[in-house]
């Protein structure tokens, strides 16, 4: 009986900056691959970075039936998981191989939710916390396009996340939401509905998970609005990405709401001959009190919704003829030893999570010196019994030096807890006799 050979298809890796920012203070993802490469391989020898202790993650749907009918083997690594084929191995003009020993139709999919073991991943993570619907992130393969790295030597990388959205008029941004204006990738240093340049910072575009890829829901889903918005009539629009309307939603009330259930299940809930509304990717316009139309991506499917999850990961086999498809155009694995005798890799995907930025409070009982004030103050805004940073800092694990020129040195939030208060996310820092505000 002939030995089995299995070899890897693709890979997944999730990266989460918080933890594998340098101690210099330089994101992981500013880094070249080489830098990259480096800081990854130290971690793992030193069991330092392991995504099975901060994801569950586990197969969804008929995924576990789709890994057994072809031969596909699952196995979770420190930086996400693998998954393998058996193959068959061929020698073509100089080169070794690998084809499926079982065809993989283009028709299958792989999905695999992804959900936080740590209890204090968003205060970590910069992801919303109180969105207008209960969406997961969905990450996929189909119709992605390779990230051309700016970094010093370029290179190419494979992240599944979408671009950033665009900003729009009238829309309500959290504090480290990520928008694209024209073309500049700038972050909310505060939560705001404008334009205003003192709301956001310039950030270079790194491919990070945004709200651009938290779409996926059921048919029937809450809508949620702020209290302070007083709404009393709303719209609400779904379009397929032709634009056609499928179904609009509109009410008028007498007192102010706070939610309201959308059933986009079919055209019309109250007629059983009406159509169903299909599994897929539409435009949700939404208008309220008659004001500017907000307009959101939103993946309709209830199959693949995990209600408590992060999100799902959805790998296609439809995707041909791309550097994010899993085969070549004659059927074979994309890992090979070419002519030279080189090996060519597997697909690496990647799922980048920005480290969520903060504004440091440092409080003490009794005010700060007219000292420390003096020494702080190109950093810190004095307020009674409080200093806080003018600018948001990033919250990392390393424990980076909040530093004054090159001698002075401020405490660190010791906790990954977070407060969110009016329009800006703090970091509470509590100043005493055993915790020094200065430290040269």
């Amino acid at each position: 009986m002939g030995t089995k050979v299995f070899k890897r298809l693709f890979e997944i890796q999730l990266l989460q900056d918080y933890f594998l920012t340098s101690e210099d203070g330089m994101s992981f993802f500013d880094k070249n691959e080489e830098e990259k490469n480096e800081i990854l391989r130290t971690k793992l020898i030193f069991g330092m970075y392991d995504i099975r202790d901060m994801f569950f993650i586990k197969p969804v749907g008929n995924t576990t039936l789709k890994l057994n009918e072809y031969k596909l083997r699952l196995h979770k690594t420190p930086l996400g998981f693998i998954v393998g084929v058996e193959v068959n191995v061929e020698n073509q003009a100089g080169e070794t191989l690998y084809k499926p020993v079982f065809g993989l139709d283009e028709s299958i999919s792989l999905s695999f939710c992804v959900k936080p073991r740590l209890s204090f991943f968003k205060s970590i993570t910069n992801v919303s916390f109180t969105p207008e619907f209960p969406a997961i992130y969905y990450f996929t393969n189909k119709d992605k396009e390779v990230f051309n790295e700016t970094v010093v030597p370029a290179y190419t990388s494979l992240p599944i996340s979408d671009k950033v959205m665009p900003h729009q008029n009238g829309k309500k941004y959290e504090m480290g939401a990520l928008v694209d204006f024209g073309g500049t990738i700038r972050e909310a240093i505060q939560h705001t509905d404008e334009a205003n340049p003192a709301h956001w910072e310039d950030i270079d575009d790194r491919r990070f998970v945004t709200e651009a890829d938290r779409i996926l829901l059921p048919h029937n889903f809450i809508y949620s609005f702020k209290k302070e918005a007083n709404v009393t009539e709303f719209e609400i629009t779904l379009e397929d990405l032709a634009s056609t309307e499928i179904k609009k939603i509109t009410e008028t009330f007498t007192d102010p709401i706070t939610s309201i259930l959308l059933n986009f299940t079919k055209v019309d809930e109250n007629d059983d001959e009406s159509d169903d509304i299909a599994d897929g990717i539409y435009n949700l316009k939404v208008k309220v009190n008659g004001g500017a139309e907000v307009i959101y991506t939103v993946y309709l499917n209830d199959d693949l919704y995990q209600k408590d999850s992060l999100g799902v990961i959805d790998i296609r086999f439809d995707e041909l003829n791309s550097p994010f498809s899993l085969l070549d155009a004659s059927g074979f694995l994309k890992t090979k030893i070419d002519a030279s005798d080189q090996k060519i890799s597997h697909p690496v995907f990647e799922v980048r999570f920005k480290n969520r930025k903060t504004y440091w409070r440092y409080n003490r009982e009794g005010d700060f010196s007219p000292a420390e004030i003096a020494a702080t103050s190109a950093y810190l805004q004095h307020q009674p019994e409080k200093l806080i940073s003018i600018k948001p800092r990033s919250l990392t694990e390393t424990l980076i030096p909040f530093q004054n020129g090159t001698s002075l040195m401020l405490p660190h939030p010791r906790m990954p807890s977070v407060k969110v208060e009016q329009d800006k996310i703090y970091s509470e820092i509590y100043i005493n006799q055993s915790n020094r505000l200065l430290s040269n």
